[in-house]
């Protein structure tokens, strides 16, 4: 080499030692710098590549991209500079995101001109878009969605939107956080500033049963319950109510005297002495013939029950009563249904003829638990 001849070629180890190249150091494809010390050339650790195209896999020489290389996602072979990413990247991100500072909104302003992506931050609370604009609270975000000119909520503001950025308490006219009631606070139903759960809600309304004084659920009484007529927790349909009254409206009832309500001084011959109650109690009374049991002699005192009357303020009712064999006798009706009799019977075939007016009985008919003596 240069005239000296066969030179061997050394490389220089890390412990500073030089040793032969292998075959396997030296590449066809790299340029190597050698240096002479007057004994070897040494292999000098700076090299020269190759000027074939860069790659992935392998170094080469590339050339600068053009702004229109720089915009095309499918160029691969191109190198971007500073200027061009930056200008590149400025024009991806226009619209996204830029804080254009405070704006107080306690005067209730109009929205500023602005770009898409033109955030304002709300220095003071107030409106914004106008005396009819959006309220807002101190630190909530303004953000341009669409390039406009400013103006009014009417105007533009669709073209913005305002983020609740604050912690402040919800209410019907501002958006906040808002904390679940408990199930006591929503039974109670006096908390106004608590989420009620469907859960919670379907508790309240499952549990609340209606009475005269809360409102709430009530069951729909069965027509066995109606007829009965002795519940008070539950409520009555049109039509129950009419098949109700369908059964005593225009209704006859004939009742005999039972044994346990005459005494012992008169009889009479059930079969044929009725009495009617119409309705369920309007009581009738018409002919009911009585005869004394020990044949002729006194009656004086209580002697038969009839239904209880509904309203008796006197406590007495008399009235007078005449015999087939035209005696006259005289009776009182109590408000316990008790009637007493006061005659004398001459003949012991004579019967009385027991007719009283018409009275209104208590619903539903009852008696005196005594029987008379």
């Amino acid at each position: 080499m240069d005239g000296k001849g066969a030179i061997p070629i050394k490389k220089i180890t890390g412990a500073g030692t030089l040793v032969d190249v292998d075959p396997n150091d030296l590449n066809t494809t790299v340029h190597y710098i050698l240096i002479y010390d007057g004994t070897c050339f040494q292999v000098a650790s700076g090299i020269v590549i190759d000027p074939s195209q860069a790659t992935e896999v392998n170094a080469g020489i590339t050339k600068y991209a053009t702004a229109a290389e720089s915009n095309d996602p499918a160029n691969n072979s191109t190198a971007i500079t500073p200027q061009k990413l930056i200008a590149y990247v400025a024009d991806k991100v226009t619209g996204l995101w830029e804080n254009k500072g405070f704006i107080d909104c306690s005067t209730n302003p109009n929205y500023p001109a602005g770009l898409s992506g033109d955030a304002y931050t709300a220095s003071v609370a107030g409106k914004i878009g106008g005396a009819a604009g959006v309220e807002v609270q101190a630190n909530d975000v303004i953000h341009c969605l669409t390039d406009n000119a400013g103006g009014t909520q009417a105007a533009v503001g669709a073209d913005w939107n305002v983020m609740q950025s604050n912690l402040v308490q919800a209410t019907e006219s501002l958006a906040g956080i808002m904390k679940i009631a408990t199930q006591a606070l929503t039974n109670a139903g006096t908390d106004d500033t608590s989420a009620i759960t469907p859960l919670k809600l379907a508790t309240l309304l499952n549990n609340r049963v209606a009475t005269e004084l809360v409102t709430g659920l009530i069951q729909i009484a069965t027509q066995a319950i109606v007829n009965v007529g002795t519940d008070d927790q539950k409520v009555v349909t049109p039509l129950k109510l009419k098949v109700r009254l369908d059964n005593y409206i225009n209704r006859e009832s004939l009742l005999t005297i039972a044994a346990a309500h005459i005494g012992t001084v008169m009889y009479h011959t059930p079969g044929r002495n009725r009495y009617s109650v119409m309705n369920g109690n309007m009581v009738l009374v018409n002919d009911v013939r009585l005869k004394r049991a020990g044949g002729v002699g006194a009656v004086s005192g209580w002697v038969l029950n009839f239904p209880k009357p509904l309203n008796n303020p006197t406590n007495s009712s008399p009235g007078t009563l005449v015999s087939n064999k035209g005696e006259v006798f005289f009776y009182s009706f109590d408000s316990d249904g008790k009637v007493s009799i006061f005659g004398t019977f001459i003949d012991p075939n004579d019967e009385l003829m027991f007719n009283i007016k018409p009275y209104v009985a208590q619903f539903p008919v009852v008696y005196n638990g005594a029987s008379p003596p």
